[in-house]
């Protein structure tokens, strides 16, 4: 019997194409809550960077969780973290220093604010591509508070480029235009994991819904794992379910043809 149900937002929730949530994924969302399954948010977002149809929404149907920065930072309703686990300061300094001299372009993701360190046509383009505009910062601010992740818009590839100077930190990926850099051991499974701790939940109790490359780790902690539609082909590979496209209403007909609403 499936308790809870987590959800990545870009692709999955929103939509790339409209930036919108369809209003049948709402419905499914109200159905799944009405049964009484617990619904999360496990994103590699930043809590402070919420796109505005999820902040909507949780106006009237709040989730009874999120992961934010993919699984680094975890709170309920609300607001009492359940997980708290930030970059190593030493690597958080490298990588800083790597977008100061130049190596490459980085978005600094804190609780309190997210910035990035310049505006070139590459973060431009990537911002376009969720409908988000992030403020460009001084990098000495990353130091100033715990930073939970990075974006590091570099190519497949070229993930060497931080991996070889810091010692505790680990990358996945969910578009070609930027890696997130994370914990060494973090991700959305490290969240799911507390979660189920906070909650009294087996695995076998979740479902997890993604289209993204950071959200094939957490298909593996779950007991069913949806991909929709407009995933790739290795994260349709790595689902259990693959459903529709988010916008030909594939959240739910998944929930539907798997029993849960």
């Amino acid at each position: 019997m499936i308790k809870a149900a987590f959800f990545d937002i870009d692709g999955t929730l929103v939509s790339m194409r409209t930036h919108e949530i369809p209003a049948s994924t709402i419905h499914a969302l109200e159905e799944l809550r009405h049964r009484g399954v617990l619904l999360f948010l496990a994103t590699g977002r930043s809590s402070a960077d919420m796109p505005r149809p999820i902040r909507e929404l949780e106006q009237s149907l709040p989730f009874d969780g999120t992961l934010a920065f993919n699984g680094q930072y975890c709170y309920d309703t609300s607001g009492e973290a359940f997980r708290d686990a930030p970059i190593n300061p030493a690597d958080v300094a490298r990588i800083t220093r790597l977008a100061a001299d130049g190596v490459m372009d980085i978005a600094v993701m804190q609780r309190s604010r997210m910035f990035v360190s310049r505006h070139t046509p590459r973060v431009l383009a990537a911002e376009k591509a969720v409908d988000n505009v992030t403020p460009v910062g001084d990098l000495v601010w990353a130091l100033e508070e715990p930073t939970y992740q990075f974006c590091a818009y570099i190519d497949p590839g070229e993930e060497h480029l931080f991996m070889d100077v810091c010692e505790h930190v680990e990358h996945t990926r969910w578009t070609p235009n930027f890696c997130d850099v994370i914990p060494a051991g973090g991700g959305k499974p490290a969240g799911i994991a507390a979660a189920c701790a906070r909650w009294a939940l087996e695995p076998d109790e979740c479902i997890a819904f993604g289209d993204g490359g950071n959200d094939v780790p957490m298909f593996g902690c779950v007991g069913t794992a949806v991909a929709t539609g407009n995933a790739s082909a290795d994260v349709q590979a790595a689902a259990s379910f693959v459903a529709p496209d988010i916008d030909d209403d594939g959240l739910m007909a998944a929930c539907r043809q798997l029993g849960l609403i």
